[in-house]
């Protein structure tokens, strides 16, 4: 019974220091003075100007590793006005 006890103590224990080991995501709250620098293997759609509107791209692309990324206002946003 005992070394039954062990042996349950011991596979929680292991299965535990798995789950805390993981990855996790972390929200950035969008702030104007705040830039986030862009991990390994980041890949996802993004927004591009087509010289008139912001266009959600159709499919994913890869953001190099080391690329900033930041929140602009929409005050700060290219516009189309001279």
């Amino acid at each position: 019974m005992r070394r039954m006890l062990f042996t349950i103590l011991l596979a929680y224990m292991a299965a535990s220091g798995i789950s805390c080991s993981a990855s996790r995501v972390v929200f950035v709250h969008p702030g104007e003075h705040q830039l986030i620098r862009i991990g390994p293997n980041v890949r996802g759609r993004v927004y591009f100007y087509n010289g008139k509107d912001w266009e959600l791209s159709g499919n994913s692309v890869v953001i190099p590793e080391g690329w900033y990324a930041g929140y602009v206002s929409p005050a700060g946003e290219v516009t189309n006005k001279p």
